[in-house]
């Protein structure tokens, strides 16, 4: 207990040492150090982790669906240089002209679709799709794909399905 006893006594011996060093202290000296406490605690509270609070995340949609303005339709499309265009398009995708890819059966390079909205699924980064209106989707569903996206600038307003209208044979005539 004596033990105890001393350690109270030391302890009270210097708290009131602190006190008396603080009274004697100048006005000015009082000041400047209370200016000094008062920084350390602001900097203090600065450090410590801000308390969480429901933050609106941004996060993919469960599912574009609900995105499609009315009188429009999205086409999933097989794209043959997807990987190209997930390095250049952003993460909703971009404005795109559609063309025919080249297979074993057919020329390539027939454009389908001029300015379209090109977007990319939200579950799957490397599927996209395309926003058309419902009156023409069914024209990009005659053709086969895979299909080309060259990707147009966006700024640029005034998307159109092409119409492939047969081009004029070329025509030879020979006369003696």
């Amino acid at each position: 207990m004596k033990i105890l006893n001393k350690e109270i006594n030391v302890s009270n011996f210097q708290t009131t040492n602190l006190v008396n060093k603080f009274k004697d202290l100048k006005f000015e000296q009082k000041l400047l150090l209370g200016g000094f406490i008062t920084l350390g605690i602001i900097a203090f509270l600065n450090n410590q982790p801000a308390p969480s609070a429901p933050v609106a995340s941004e996060s993919t949609p469960e599912s574009l669906d609900t995105f499609i303005p009315q009188g429009l339709t999205l086409i999933p499309l097989e794209i043959a240089n997807a990987e190209a265009l997930s390095s250049i398009v952003g993460n909703m995708g971009g404005v795109v002209d559609l063309y025919l890819a080249p297979t074993d059966t057919r020329k390539g390079g027939i454009r389908v679709a001029s300015r379209v909205k090109l977007v990319r699924a939200p579950r799957n980064p490397d599927q996209f799709a395309i926003l058309v209106k419902e009156t023409e989707g069914q024209r990009i569903l005659q053709q086969s794909g895979p299909f080309i996206a060259v990707v147009q600038n966006p700024e640029v307003r005034g998307g159109k399905l092409t119409t492939t209208e047969k081009q004029n044979a070329v025509r030879i005539e020979y006369s003696n």
